[in-house]
């Protein structure tokens, strides 16, 4: 068996796909500054959506920075400028008794909600 066999073998088209997922999930996994350990890394989902996240990571035409600024979203102007209005809203349903915890365990897709009542009141469901 030659060198040019090897190569020729294992540079066939049908094997490209196992590299191609092999790159990915390696690129995913060595990409930022934390990295989980690697069985968590290998029997996770991270690794199985690892060629569709590398893409998207790849083409995104979001910036990579951690911040982003509020600049490119102008639909955001809207809860910028009313923020107070927001705010006086949910305090006036809070102070009506609309914003409160469950009474009982009769919610069971909302008992992380009701545990110790609501921390956070979403502006849409």
């Amino acid at each position: 068996m030659t060198i040019q066999s090897v190569l020729s073998t294992a540079l066939a088209p049908r094997f490209w796909i196992v590299y191609v997922f092999l790159g990915s999930t390696l690129w995913m996994h060595f990409r930022g500054k934390v990295r989980h350990r690697l069985m968590r890394q290998v029997l996770g989902h991270t690794t199985i959506t690892a060629p569709y996240n590398a893409f998207a990571y790849l083409f995104s035409a979001v910036p990579r920075t951690p911040v982003l600024d509020t600049k490119d979203f102008p639909e955001l102007a809207v809860l910028r400028d009313n923020w107070q209005v927001i705010r006086a809203e949910a305090l006036a349903l809070k102070a009506q008794g609309s914003i409160r915890r469950a009474d009982g365990r009769n919610d069971i897709g909302f008992d992380a909600f009701f545990k110790r009542g609501w921390t956070r009141f979403y502006l849409k469901w």
